[in-house]
């Protein structure tokens, strides 16, 4: 019983230690494993479609197709969406694996299949180098069996630590069976010791998860180049058919849907393997509707945390702000809209430093390339307006709140337009320059001498004049940076 209430103790103080969200990624690198069903079509075109989904290499494994069968499938497909420049490797072909269902797939024409014939690199050599090669831990999204991550970690197990984890699609985890475990139990129980974490997803036989005539009719309205993959495969005389008897089911395109929207997906741990992930349900119409915006460009993939779009309609907005918005966003982009927008509401009223602070923390992002939640701060704003507003601004351009605990004052007395912005060992101070800052101050003060502080009048002309900032103001020129010397902030 002790050694329960000291384990008990020593996770909740470990927990308590990085009690943070994780931080968003900008982007994710993927490889990308199929042994091309024509739900893998769907699903590589859905990744192929998204920025931020950067596609470093698509390997061939044996299952509803032989890898040297599919690897034109895959080449018209990345020509289809104007990426040839990813490579494309084939793996081994294992014996007895013959699907029904292959004939049906051989037949199916991804796009136009002219061209070269076979490729010659090998899916362990382009795994292992582009692992190898990389800086950042890479997502293997595994829509077939797991042949190829097994033969990689037999060559050279070190590599492992370049896997941020394994994403795969398969019937069951508990029981383990599917068709993508059968065609290779060896080596799906090799990579299922190996240690690397393992996100198993199924559709779980749930009603409605169908790729169905009413997800193909958004396809046919649609010009995006995702919708014309899709509509390319589906005015075939086979698919039509077999789309008629609502034959296809949502499957691999689920491990697509979990990388881009994994709040839809309900996932469970295994207690003997705490790093095999599986989902016990998922939202079926959540997933669909995704599919549906994707297909219609109407997607929106903005890390925000309630909101699948932050409002831009000029209606929804006061109506002095209304002139602004579609400069605004046209100018500074989307980012910093939303940024300038959550700091007026979160501080209360429209100022100028408020916005100094929001654009400083895009610019500090952009400078770092890094999403929200990744820097930390330390403001010379200080604690009293009207500079201490900036701080507003940063925290909701950052992420960098008082809550995280990633946003301090500094030390010193003399209240300025400043802070310094810290990421992974590299620091930058980013201050108003003293142009701007001059402007500022004689606004404030000609509001004051005017009005006082204490009339609505003052406060009328702060506004006006931060509106007018707000379009004026490119972060791009209104900020001195300098790199700082850590331990001299």
């Amino acid at each position: 019983m002790r050694i329960l209430i000291f384990v008990l103790l020593l996770f909740i103080s470990s927990a308590g230690a990085k009690t943070q969200p994780l931080p968003v990624k900008l982007h994710q690198r993927v490889i990308i494993d199929t042994d091309c069903a024509i739900d893998d079509m769907r699903a590589i075109s859905m990744l192929l479609s998204r920025p931020e989904i950067i596609t470093e290499a698509i390997v061939l494994s044996d299952g509803s197709l032989p890898p040297a069968e599919g690897i034109l499938k895959v080449r018209s497909l990345l020509r289809a969406f104007n990426r040839d420049s990813i490579s494309i490797a084939a793996g081994e072909a294992l014996k007895a694996v013959n699907p029904p269902w292959r004939e049906f797939n051989r037949h199916i024409s991804w796009s136009d299949e002219g061209g070269e014939g076979a490729n010659a690199l090998n899916a362990l050599d382009v795994l292992s180098g582009r692992l190898k090669n990389t800086n950042e831990r890479m997502v293997l999204i595994c829509l077939g069996p797991l042949t190829n991550i097994a033969r990689l970690i037999e060559k050279d197990n070190a590599l492992m630590s370049k896997i941020e984890r394994v994403i795969w699609y398969n019937e069951s985890v508990q029981p383990m069976q599917g068709f993508n475990y059968e065609c290779d139990k060896a080596s799906a129980d090799r990579v299922f010791t190996s240690g690397i974490r393992m996100d198993v997803i199924s559709n779980l036989d749930k009603e409605q998860a169908f790729f169905d005539a009413s997800l193909v009719a958004i396809g046919r309205k649609s010009d995006t180049q995702l919708a014309s993959a899709i509509n390319h495969v589906y005015s075939q005389s086979a698919v039509i058919e077999r789309l008629n008897q609502n034959h296809f089911r949502l499957c691999d395109d689920l491990v697509a849907l979990y990388l881009t929207n994994p709040e839809l997906f309900d996932i469970n741990t295994m207690p003997q393997k705490v790093k095999v992930r599986y989902n016990r349900d998922f939202n079926v119409q959540g997933v669909r509707e995704a599919i549906s915006d994707m297909m219609s460009g109407s997607y929106v993939s903005e890390h925000n945390v309630v909101f699948n779009r932050f409002p831009d309609q000029r209606e929804m907005f006061n109506y002095d702000v209304r002139p602004i918005v579609d400069s605004a966003i046209a100018r500074y982009g989307y980012d910093e809209w939303k940024a300038n927008v959550m700091t007026d509401e979160f501080h209360g009223h429209l100022g100028v430093f408020s916005i100094v602070g929001a654009k400083m923390g895009i610019k500090a992002r952009e400078l770092f390339g890094v999403g929200p939640d990744e820097l930390k701060v330390v403001t010379s704003a200080g604690s009293r307006p009207p500079y201490s507003c900036m701080n507003d601004g940063i925290q909701v351009s950052t992420g960098a709140t008082l809550g995280m605990g990633t946003i301090r004052l500094a030390s010193d007395s003399i209240a300025r337009p400043s802070a310094v912005f810290t990421c992974k060992g590299r620091s930058v101070r980013i201050s108003l320059k003293k142009e701007y800052l001059t402007r500022v101050d004689a606004d404030i003060s000609e509001g004051i001498v005017k009005f006082g502080l204490m009339d609505d009048g003052y406060w009328k002309l702060v506004r006006r004049n931060a509106l007018k900032y707000w379009l004026e103001w490119d972060r791009d020129v209104i900020f001195d940076i300098e790199e700082v010397v850590t331990g001299k902030q």
